[in-house]
């Protein structure tokens, strides 16, 4: 069994899966992002690139509004996320809406942030139970069935602390998939990875992007950016400057500051 016989979950809209427009974010007087705008198709692999602090974690951070934003749009597979109109204004909704939006959204963090009080199994079919009110029995069984997909069948009953780092972070991602979501973000995945560790976790991915899945990325793999991704972004200073085809980016970057970038990481 492979993550690549993953069912990608059906497009409840038409049109681009994610769609951002004019996102503005603020830290107090220090500015974010700055018009962030793009669109990403469905079953898209897209991976952000760009220098420390060019805004790239925070962008994918307010996708699924785990940072509030201060202007702009942001719609993933038909809702607009965090926000709704109402009487001609734009009002916030509630923390109960927001989780059922935040649930079409898997996000895979670069600590795994498991429940180290649970069980690998018990990580993985809590959240489809609280959150989408799954029988438990069918979540236990499609958990156990996930676990098998990321080969680690035989950790169900095992503690995360027990596990590597590039185990925990390929429960992080069946734990993600567990809610069925619709969109994957994945916030450097691997940097706090061992490097003998890194390569189970980019196969893993690599086999959900051959399945079909909406990928949105943030990684500094290169390699795994050439093989796998549709479309880099480039960002620097919370914009977009470049974006494009991965081999004719770096192989012929148009943007001056996309050349100093890739002269240090290439």
């Amino acid at each position: 069994m492979s993550i690549t016989d993953y069912t990608v979950p059906v497009q409840t809209s038409d049109g681009p899966i994610v769609r951002t427009v004019g996102i503005e974010k603020w830290f107090g007087d220090r500015q974010i992002l700055s018009d962030v705008s793009l669109e990403i198709q469905r079953g898209e692999v897209v991976v952000l690139v760009g220098p420390s602090g060019a805004g790239k974690t925070t962008f994918l951070r307010t996708l699924n509004r785990l940072e509030p934003i201060e202007g702009g749009e942001i719609h993933v597979n038909g809702q607009r996320i965090g926000e709704r109109q109402r009487g001609g204004r734009t009002v916030e909704i509630s923390a109960r809406e927001l989780a059922h939006q935040r649930a079409d959204i898997g996000f895979v963090f670069q600590h795994f942030n498991l429940f180290p009080h649970m069980t690998v199994l018990e990580n993985i079919w809590h959240s489809p139970v609280r959150v989408k009110g799954e029988k438990k029995s069918e979540a236990i069984a499609y958990a156990r069935e996930l676990l098998a997909r990321v080969g680690l069948a035989d950790k169900a009953d095992a503690r995360p602390r027990s596990l590597s780092g590039g185990q925990q972070q390929r429960v992080a991602i069946a734990r993600a998939l567990a809610m069925r979501p619709a969109l994957m973000l994945f916030d450097e995945p691997t940097s706090a990875l061992d490097p003998e560790m890194v390569g189970e976790v980019l196969q893993v991915m690599k086999d959900l992007a051959a399945a079909g899945m909406t990928m949105i990325v943030v990684s500094h793999e290169m390699g795994f950016t050439r093989e796998v991704a549709d479309r880099v972004i480039v960002m620097d200073a919370g914009t977009i400057i470049e974006q494009g085809d991965p081999e004719l980016v770096f192989t012929n970057p148009s943007h001056e500051r996309t050349r100093q970038f890739l002269s240090k990481v290439l």
